[in-house]
């Protein structure tokens, strides 16, 4: 067996997600229930007051929870599908993007971390659109962007949780915004290493 080269980047081909099951399974709707969580965590940082603060918070915790169950669920029962795949990440993003965001609605951490945060996420989404556009392949979130990922819903976690020191919180928040941005330039330079070896008729038939 030979080992793997740690430099090749991996490639979903678009025409396998044609060939999966049905979207509409338990696994799929876990990942969308994370999306429509996002106004109830809002609604309830607006009220301002103890009980809400403890259910936003127990809210965002069961629904970053749900990525790591949809998945399990997924691979047991419903197996993994390329759309629950696409569709994953999507829905981490809106539930990390519209927490922060309402918290800084309500004046609990500042607006310029959301803005560094939501101008990352939409540069790799336009990024990701055009793999699939140009080259016909949708590209898996790399070590970087799953630590990412983890480093904002820490942040998210302890700005929720009432009681937690300020100086954890913001210590949260400034490396998620450090591997925020680091991430994104990572999957520039592998993006643009796929753009540069992908064969020249796959470009054309884009």
């Amino acid at each position: 067996m030979t080992e793997a080269d740690p430099s090749r980047i991996e490639v979903v081909p678009l025409a396998e997600l044609r060939a999966d099951p049905h979207w509409l399974n338990v696994p799929n709707g876990l990942t969308f229930l994370r999306a429509l969580l996002v106004p109830v965590i809002l609604w309830l940082l607006a009220a301002d007051d103890a009980a809400s603060r403890w259910w936003a918070f127990g809210i965002f915790v069961f629904a970053a929870a749900t990525d790591t169950i949809d998945g399990w669920v997924a691979r047991r029962w419903h197996g993994v599908t390329r759309w629950g795949q696409l569709a994953d990440p999507i829905a981490d993003k809106l539930l990390v993007i519209g927490s922060l965001a309402s918290l800084a609605a309500v004046g609990r951490l500042p607006w310029w971390a959301v803005i560094v945060i939501m101008v990352r996420e939409a540069a790799v989404t336009l990024l990701r659109v055009r793999l699939v556009r140009e080259l016909d392949v949708v590209m898996p979130a790399s070590a970087f962007g799953k630590a990412k990922t983890l480093s904002q819903v820490l942040a998210v976690t302890l700005f929720l949780w009432p009681g937690v020191p300020d100086a954890a919180r913001n210590a949260s928040l400034y490396v998620a915004v450090a591997l925020t941005v680091w991430s994104g330039v990572e999957y520039a330079f592998r993006a643009g290493r796929l753009a540069r070896s992908a064969d020249p008729p796959a470009r054309s038939a884009a």
